[in-house]
């Protein structure tokens, strides 16, 4: 099958991976094409800011998550729907992923099953001539090759760009396509916790129209998009159609600027099980509906609206009501601190939660935890015990406890330990379930809301 595609990738975090992702997808877009967007790794922030640049929703690509090959390539077989190409930005660096002795689920990974061209972004700030170097580093590290092309950010003039144009293209035989050039005031809004999501950032639809204007008219777009089309066709396993349920149970899932980290893939497949989702907005007073048969909390911010979620204490009784009278709830990281006792911030303000977990969510200045996770369920709640996940974790808070019952075992580079909230219908932590990970599981836990 065609699809055209390109990876963008970078020695390190920092070189300006997302900027020139975003520049390309809003440039191409302006011209006309259908963009679709799509992230390495588990990223939730990255493929908000892709929305605004293609009007399509981003999407992320993992092969640890989805550790067979044919899933990788129906996801991005899914995604690339009614889409004319393919920017697949990387995680960290080119060969950074789940094994420092490996390159399992790095963005080379993901680019070696999907047989795409990869375009390499260098910061050349402060370079010269050594930047060759660099680039013949990555050309040599492993094999199959699959860079085709550099782009340079932070350059300063013309002249710097064609000194390091010049050195990298006679030492490496490859082309570069252009450069972005500085500018103080090209950077995504930073805060605390990482990356401002593209809704909270008052100046997205500002950058995300000067890059697809002025400043990214130092890029070969023509070239890049003939790369584009380079790419070999692939394969794709067939994937088993959908198999939807009789039952048709109706899922409410939270959705607004406090809860928003949810996979498509994860949604795609509860819809696709027979489950009808319907939508509501703590942060905007909402209850749950009443035709809800379970109920889905994924991740997000709440500490950054924890003053306006704790104010409606009519509304977080109604949500404690309505799951201690028996709602089936799976509640992931920023869910679950809004059921816990209360959140207390950076500032030692406490903030009065749902009050239905015995814990208190203290949040912290350093990350707590991050990275790749398999969880297994420790009691049967909305799946039987020794029932098997992957997914991750990233949060900047911790949890204090007494006198309840881990949910499930945590495993990651780390080690393992056990966490989370278990009862008999509540399942809540920090992990971020990867839903088609474990499809049956799923699909039993939908049979039995019916």
């Amino acid at each position: 099958m065609e699809f055209p595609r390109i990876v963008i990738t970078a020695p390190s975090s920092g070189e300006g991976k997302t900027i020139v992702s975003l520049a390309l997808m809003a440039a191409f877009r302006k011209r006309g094409v259908r963009v679709q967007g799509f992230k390495v790794g588990p990223d939730y922030i990255d493929p908000s800011y892709y929305e605004w640049a293609t009007g399509r929703r981003g999407r992320n690509l993992d092969a640890w998550m989805e550790p067979r090959p044919e899933d990788v390539l129906n996801s991005f077989v899914k995604g690339m729907t009614g889409a004319d190409i393919a920017i697949i930005e990387g995680v960290m660096g080119y060969f950074d992923g789940q094994d420092p002795l490996s390159n399992e689920a790095s963005t080379y990974h993901v680019a070696a099953l999907l047989h795409a061209p990869v375009l390499l972004i260098l910061n050349g700030q402060h370079s010269a001539r050594s930047l060759a170097a660099v680039v013949l580093g990555f050309q040599q590290f492993a094999s199959p090759d699959y860079l085709k092309g550099v782009i340079i950010t932070r350059v300063k003039s013309l002249r710097h760009y064609d000194l390091l144009r010049v050195a990298i293209e006679k030492e490496t035989g490859l082309s570069c396509f252009g450069f972005l050039p500085y500018h103080e005031h090209l950077e995504i809004e930073h805060r605390q916790l990482g990356i401002l999501p593209a809704g909270e950032n008052a100046q997205t639809q500002n950058m995300i129209d000067r890059l697809s204007d002025d400043l990214t008219q130092q890029l070969d777009l023509d070239g890049i998009f003939q790369l584009s089309l380079q790419a070999p066709s692939i394969d794709i396993p067939p994937r088993p159609a959908p198999y939807s349920l009789g039952s048709h149970p109706t899922i409410a899932v939270a959705s607004d600027q406090a809860f928003n980290f949810y996979y498509p893939q994860n949604l795609e497949l509860l819809q696709e099980l027979g489950a009808q989702l319907v939508f509501f907005s703590p942060l905007a007073g909402e209850k749950i509906p009443d035709n809800a048969d379970a109920l889905y909390i994924g991740g997000g911010f709440p500490e950054e609206f924890a003053r306006q979620l704790s104010a409606n204490g009519d509304l977080l009784q109604h949500y404690y009501n309505r799951i201690v009278a028996g709602l089936p709830t799976l509640a992931e990281c920023g869910g679950y601190m809004f059921l816990s006792q209360q959140l207390v911030d950076q500032s030692g303000h406490q903030h009065p939660m749902v009050g239905l977990i015995p814990h208190r969510v203290l949040m912290h200045k350093r990350l707590q935890a991050v990275g790749y996770r398999t969880i297994t369920m420790l009691s049967h709640t909305h799946f039987p015990e020794r029932t098997v996940f992957r997914g991750h974790e990233f949060h900047y808070s911790y949890s204090v406890f007494s006198g309840s019952s881990p949910a499930y075992k945590l495993e990651g580079r780390s080690g393992e330990h056990l966490a989370g909230y278990a009862s008999s219908n509540v399942l809540a932590g920090y992990a971020h379930l990867y839903f088609p990970s474990n499809i049956p599981a799923i699909k039993n836990w939908i049979e039995s809301l019916a």
